[in-house]
């Protein structure tokens, strides 16, 4: 970096700034879907996940791998979803086949997990 003039230096710096003010996701990450509703329709809020979540023993393999923004007056936010077997971690094995966990500020100390059971297949 000694030998970056000084102007490009300064442009990779203010180029890192807009990418970060714009929440630049990973390649591998995808919104799901987009909703109206605040992010506490997702589904049911399990505090014994959440406190997990906050502690690092309940989490999303890779944040946001795939996620679901809400865009409505109330509750705006976005929620990463995993379920067992795919996008989880869950070293204490907390989780069931069947259902899908979304999470509102996964990792953080406000850490919320909301459950839903997925939907039945039609036949």
């Amino acid at each position: 970096m000694k030998n970056l003039p000084r102007y490009r230096l300064s442009i990779c710096v203010i180029c890192m700034m807009v990418f970060a003010a714009f929440g630049v996701q990973p390649v591998d990450a995808a919104e799901y879907a987009s909703s109206k509703s605040p992010t506490w329709h997702v589904g049911i809020l399990n505090k014994n996940l959440s406190f997990a979540c906050r502690r690092g023993r309940f989490n999303q393999a890779h944040t946001f791998r795939l996620s679901i923004g809400y865009t409505g007056k109330n509750g705006q936010g976005i929620t990463g979803i995993a379920q067992k077997g795919w996008n989880l971690k869950d070293p204490k094995n907390m989780s069931e086949f069947g259902y899908t966990y979304h999470f509102f500020h996964d990792g953080l100390s406000n850490c919320r997990v909301y459950v839903a059971e997925n939907p039945k297949r039609r036949r």
